[in-house]
């Protein structure tokens, strides 16, 4: 059986894990691993997990983005142990521009917002049925699923994809988020390190908003009673220290946007259960899926996908596995006897 080794244990390597693990000998390798105690050296655990179409995307990333939709939708309604759930999400953006939002006849339940439903500063906004689920629930259960299908999970610490040449794979697959920029035979520069703070609170609120532009703002209601407040987005900062000021300023935009829900713009006033700060990688000219011969190595590299993950998830994935299926039918790999 051809053998496949995912480098990074992220949304995007386990992902593509679960495209693959019926066909394929899959290992898993990666520095973090789901279950680990809480470590800020990778983003899959922090993101805000949600379903939100993204803007600018080609037509191929829109149908990664619809695939992974459709999975998410599936789990919502199989497996709401894995933290997945449907909800509404309301999109606002400063624009008007009806030509800019690609998913508009693709997604559930869409709908213009009326000018009632908005803040009054706001133009324009949509609603439809997206996702939302708890990474830290969903990564442990999602490698639950894939080591019962056979994937194995390696913990490795490594500088560069030469590295691996030794583990005797057929097909190496490079997930490794923000580790391009660092990975000494790969130093993509198109990559960057972006930091974003939130805010954790106990809320009732039940459903995902997110304005985009100038004041980004979002308030993601989880099914633990909690809902994730932001956001920030500071490009080149790698500092986890929390930003009091900021945080304050999230409250006061959340509050401004949202004021039935979140009455006050003071922190003091809600259940604060905590500030998360994480590094997200995001590389400029979008997503990098392709494949290379180097060194021996047979390489597809899938990442770039900013803060996106869980948006392109399982459709990345797919568009991944169709790369190895035409593989297995080209490279030469011995015959098993």
């Amino acid at each position: 059986m051809t053998k496949i080794t995912i480098l990074g244990a992220g949304i995007t390597g386990m992902a593509i894990a679960s495209q693959l693990s019926k066909n394929y000998d899959v290992t898993i390798m990666a520095r973090n691993l789901p279950g680990d105690p809480e470590s800020y050296e990778w983003a899959s655990p922090w993101a805000g997990a949600i379903w939100l179409g993204m803007a600018d995307s080609s037509e191929a990333e829109q149908r990664m983005q619809l695939d992974a939709l459709a999975v998410l939708m599936k789990l919502a309604r199989t497996n709401p142990e894995s933290s997945v759930r449907q909800i509404e999400m309301l999109d606002l953006m400063d624009h008007n521009d009806m030509s800019k939002v690609w998913y508009k006849d693709k997604v559930p339940n869409f709908r213009v917002m009326s000018k009632a439903e908005l803040p009054a500063d706001a133009p324009f906004g949509v609603a439809y049925d997206a996702t939302i689920l708890t990474p830290m629930v969903f990564l442990p259960w999602l490698r639950q699923k894939l080591e019962a299908s056979g994937v194995k999970f390696k913990r490795v610490s490594v500088t560069s994809l030469d590295a691996l040449k030794g583990i005797e794979h057929d097909i190496l697959i490079n997930a490794t988020g923000g580790g391009p920029l660092h990975l000494t035979d790969v130093r993509d520069q198109n990559v960057q390190e972006v930091r974003g703070q939130t805010v954790v609170v106990k809320s009732k609120y039940d459903k995902l908003f997110v304005r985009r532009g100038k004041d980004y703002t979002y308030a993601m209601s989880r099914g633990d009673g909690t809902a994730i407040l932001g956001g920030d987005k500071r490009y080149n900062d790698t500092n986890t220290e929390v930003d009091d000021a900021l945080r304050d300023d999230i409250i006061r935009r959340v509050h401004e946007n949202l004021p039935d829900a979140f009455p006050s713009p003071d922190i003091k006033n809600y259940e604060f259960v905590r500030d998360i700060v994480g590094i997200r990688p995001q590389r400029v000219g979008g997503i990098r899926l392709e494949k290379e011969v180097r060194g021996g190595q047979t390489i597809i590299h899938a990442y770039g996908v900013g803060g996106g993950g869980y948006v392109f998830s399982f459709g990345l994935a797919r568009r991944v596995a169709d790369i190895v299926n035409e593989l297995e039918f080209t490279y030469p790999v011995p015959a098993k006897l």
